[in-house]
């Protein structure tokens, strides 16, 4: 049976101040802000928990973007490596691929 007390229901003044949180709580609380930190941390109760796959969507921005400015001409492969903190190898790797195009297959 679920209980009918959750973050949700707490008033604003009911909730902790962020200097009160501590560890990777605050840390949440910092980006995200106190009450959904807390409701992320209800969810997930005490479950360690590693949310992981933004790195993946992050890397397709970047490479979006390299093509985009490298086709819209202007700026030179060197120049694209070193604003995006890559390798010229890469940035050459990042263009030769077709547009949308993973190298790696998912397992699952």
């Amino acid at each position: 049976m679920m209980s009918s007390y959750t973050i949700d229901n707490l008033p604003d003044d009911a909730l902790p101040p962020l200097e009160a949180l501590s560890g990777d709580l605050r840390m949440l609380a910092e980006k995200i802000g106190v009450r959904m930190a807390l409701q992320v941390s209800e969810l997930f109760d005490s479950t360690p928990a590693r949310l992981y796959g933004h790195r993946r969507w992050l890397v397709k921005w970047r490479d979006r973007q390299i093509r985009a400015e490298y086709d819209r001409g202007g700026i030179s492969i060197v120049d694209l490596a070193r604003k995006y903190g890559i390798s010229e190898r890469h940035a050459y790797n990042i263009l030769g691929q077709e547009p949308g195009e993973d190298k790696q297959l998912r397992l699952f």
